[in-house]
């Protein structure tokens, strides 16, 4: 184990996240951004946003809202979520210096899911957990996966799933799938970043089913430094009705495991690629 300065990080020249929902690019690649404007090599990559859960119900400390599938409350929970994420990814990249593509895929409480037993207010999912919905979407997924895994110089950035919110599962597993598939025939490379705040609240049998999900799938770690502070200034700055206090415990604690893993002075995140 050891720090990656960040050059090494993600050596291709354009990065695509899939980003699960309006607040993901900050919380998957907020601290690696920030990181490259710091070293003055942010102009040296392109990033192309792909939003894929487009259509949301969802926000925090609104409780039975949350199951609210009206139109009116999607038009509602969508506009605010829209603007939010703009506007933190006009901070984090320039306001002109990104592509961002709605995928317009239902969030999951816009399909019904229920809450998870968990401190933080998401849908836990896996294979078995799948609907008829969930499985359309999977699919759907992958035949996008294809599409971009022929640009070559480009990183495809996936969800870890830490703690398989099922949205991040989804788009993790078809991810995972086409990986497998193409094989050395990807002309894009595949990662898979720790998502954030999941990583500092996952319980030891969750943490240890993303270390299977790592060994098993022949990824490779990487790891760099990043400050945890400026993430959750952002997150709480710009995602008014998304975050609540638990993101600031998941953030920090996770960064912390990682630093005193690599016995650094400064917060640490992973990303780990897929290795044909």
């Amino acid at each position: 184990m050891k720090i990656s300065h960040i050059k090494e990080v993600i050596p291709e020249t354009n990065i695509m996240i899939l980003s699960p929902h309006y607040d993901d690019v900050l919380f998957m690649l907020g601290g690696y951004i920030e990181a490259l404007k710091s070293a003055n090599l942010l102009s040296t990559k392109q990033f192309d946003i792909k939003l894929i859960f487009a259509q949301s119900n969802y926000q925090a400390r609104t409780g039975e809202g949350n199951f609210d599938v009206s139109t009116s409350r999607i038009k509602f929970a969508t506009g605010n979520r829209l603007i939010e994420d703009i506007q933190c990814n006009n901070e984090l990249l320039g306001s002109h210096n990104y592509k961002y593509e709605l995928l317009n895929e239902l969030e999951c409480f816009a399909r019904g899911k229920a809450f998870a037993n968990s401190e933080m207010e998401f849908p836990h999912g896996m294979f078995p957990d799948f609907d008829e919905n969930d499985h359309v979407i999977y699919e759907r997924m992958k035949d996008r996966i294809r599409s971009y895994a022929a640009q070559s110089d480009t990183a495809i950035v996936f969800p870890m799933a830490i703690k398989e919110h099922i949205d991040h599962f989804i788009i993790r597993e078809a991810g995972l799938f086409v990986a497998k598939e193409l094989g050395v025939n990807a002309h894009a490379t595949f990662y898979f970043q720790e998502d954030k705040p999941y990583g500092g609240i996952a319980t030891a049998e969750e943490l240890a089913r993303m270390d299977c999900f790592v060994t098993e799938n022949n990824l490779h770690s990487c790891w760099f430094e990043y400050e945890p502070a400026e993430m959750i200034e952002m997150a709480f700055k710009h995602y008014i009705s998304q975050v609540e206090d638990v993101y600031k415990k998941g953030i920090n604690d996770r960064a912390a495991y990682w630093q005193d893993q690599l016995l650094t002075s400064r917060g640490v995140d992973r990303i780990c690629k897929y290795q044909a």
